[in-house]
């Protein structure tokens, strides 16, 4: 008999046939090797590493999509952006959709959101304009799409950033996607607003507001562009406001089971860790990414169109496109990156003391997990877009269950889609039909190649832009093919985890590359849309 395969899940599913609660722990742009537990020997990040002491840590879970709003979306309904619609961000969520808050609060679940829920839009600067659309929140007229599902008008106006800067007091229709407590954080960095702007105001009991760049404290970085050193106090900052409303979810008296998401808008940009924690971490001691003196913008084995993003992001660092920095700067942002973690970290560790202190720790799951990553300074560039590098699409998965394995690493694929239904099959409900992941932590689960789907950097200028890549990612090989060009890139992530060979066009690799563009399409085949049921055999 042969032992057990190292790719296989070797978890298990916890013996009990009661219903658990689960406290989902949600980061924002950050990636897996950021976390001790996952290796990295600089950030301190004692109670998410205690976590992964209690449970299972995947080193093979990825975005379906490395962008935010449309992985969100992957991760609430357990589709790929092309089943569930939102492929890029400025497209919400269904409100048709069928989402894991939905069957879990249909099933007796007493379900929160406290933080980022990024399921609508933020902004309401319209998308570039095309011959046929909408302006803003206004309804597309009829017939002038090929679908009239356009997910416009007031009921997608829930998360406009700046509609609750003027009204901190507005309320949104409950349930919200499932979820029937909700506490919005909208934004980054300290530059939040939502249900956090009332709280803050009422704080701040008619002083200034501290927040944004214009009123931060002096700091020699003050010119860096995604840098600034906050004037909001460590007990005003979003991240704080977040872990008091998840211990208030937690301390309300309710014995049903709960689903509680914790979503913190941090570490992503702009880089404004508060107090302490803006200066936990000394840019001298950071080590820059193996793949730092490889520039992303010099290759000469890339799309111009792609490399087109760069170049914008060179030319405008402090917006959200992907730039290439200094060692300096780049020492400077993971740094602040690391002060914003263990921030996040220490906030956990206070709502897990409020989880003891209620006794719901023994028959509660914790989660934790990341929307996708950042280049953080790999190939010399910052931010996201563009490329999928493994720290852009891999992502911290850890899961604890009080009746599960303890202490074990999985080196089982999984994928943003996995997680609704590895939710639902360890409450004990049924995966809805259309969903297209799977349970991670079943004893059968397989091991599947991850696909990941990416409108490209293009669609924000251009609607229409034939600029989408498709990925595959399969045991230590990652293959990537560009919308409208012969170039790809191939990589042997074993031998090369830097990704600084790129094998697309070396002779030795072909056959390589055939089977994982084989692989790509059959995983696009299989995750093809079976979510509208047939209701007659014809």
């Amino acid at each position: 008999m042969t032992g057990p395969d190292p790719n296989r899940n070797e978890t298990g599913r916890a013996a009990t046939a009661t219903r658990p609660s689960f406290i989902v722990f949600m980061t924002d742009q950050q990636r897996a090797d950021h976390l001790g537990c996952y290796g990295n020997p600089v950030v301190r990040t004692p109670h998410i590493d205690a976590i992964a002491e209690r449970g299972v840590r995947f080193e093979n879970v990825f975005t379906a999509t490395p962008i935010c709003q449309p992985n969100r979306a992957s991760l609430i309904t357990g589709q790929m952006p092309s089943v569930n619609g939102c492929r890029q961000n400025g497209i919400p969520v269904s409100l048709d959709s069928t989402t894991v808050a939905d069957v879990l609060r249909a099933a007796g679940y007493r379900t929160g959101l406290v933080g980022k829920a990024h399921f609508q839009n933020v902004s309401p600067v319209p998308a570039s304009p095309r011959a046929l659309r909408g302006r803003g929140n206004d309804p597309v007229p009829p017939y002038e799409t090929a679908r009239r599902d356009q997910r416009t008008g007031p009921e997608y106006g829930a998360e406009t950033r700046m509609a609750w800067a003027r009204d901190p007091g507005r309320q949104i229709p409950l349930p919200y996607y499932g979820f029937e407590h909700v506490r919005l954080c909208i934004g980054h960095g300290d530059q939040v607003e939502g249900h956090y702007s009332g709280w803050l105001q009422e704080r701040l009991n008619g002083a200034p507001d501290p927040r944004g760049r214009a009123q931060a404290l002096p700091d020699d970085t003050s010119e860096a562009p995604q840098i600034w050193r906050t004037a909001l106090p460590e007990d005003l900052y979003p991240t704080a406001y977040i872990a008091e409303e998840a211990c208030a979810f937690l301390q309300e008296t309710d014995e049903r089971p709960f689903f509680l998401v914790v979503s913190f808008p941090d570490p992503h940009h702009p880089f404004t860790p508060p107090g302490r924690y803006f200066d936990l971490y000394d840019p001298d001691a950071i080590a820059l990414p193996a793949s730092f003196a490889h520039p992303t913008g010099a290759r000469e084995d890339l799309p111009d169109s792609l490399l087109q993003g760069y170049a914008r992001g060179d030319a405008d660092r402090d917006a959200y496109w992907p730039f290439h920095a200094d060692a300096d700067t780049t020492r400077r942002m993971i740094a602040l990156n690391y002060g914003a973690i263990t921030m996040i970290d220490d906030r956990i560790g206070q709502v897990l003391a409020a989880l003891d202190a209620v006794g719901r720790a023994d028959d509660t799951v914790l989660c934790v997990m990341s929307d996708h990553g950042d280049y953080m300074g790999d190939h010399g560039t910052m931010l996201k877009h563009g490329l999928h590098t493994r720290g852009v699409i891999n992502v911290p998965f850890l899961w604890a269950d009080p009746q599960g394995a303890q202490g074990r690493v999985s080196r089982l694929h999984g994928s943003a889609i996995d997680f609704a239904p590895t939710v639902l099959q360890r409450a004990g409900l049924k995966i809805p039909v259309g969903m297209q992941g799977h349970d991670l932590l079943a004893d059968d689960a397989p091991d599947l190649p991850v696909l990941i789907e990416d409108p490209g950097m293009g669609v924000y200028g251009d609607p229409d832009a034939d600029s989408s890549i498709r990925s595959v990612v399969f045991r230590g090989w990652r293959l990537s093919v560009f919308e409208g060009s012969d170039l790809g890139e191939l990589y042997d992530l074993n031998t090369d985890p830097d990704e600084l060979v790129n094998l697309w066009a070396e002779p030795t690799a072909q056959s390589k590359r055939a089977e994982m563009l084989l692989m790509l399409i059959q995983r696009q085949i299989a995750l093809r849309d079976k979510a509208v049921l047939a209701t007659h055999q014809a």
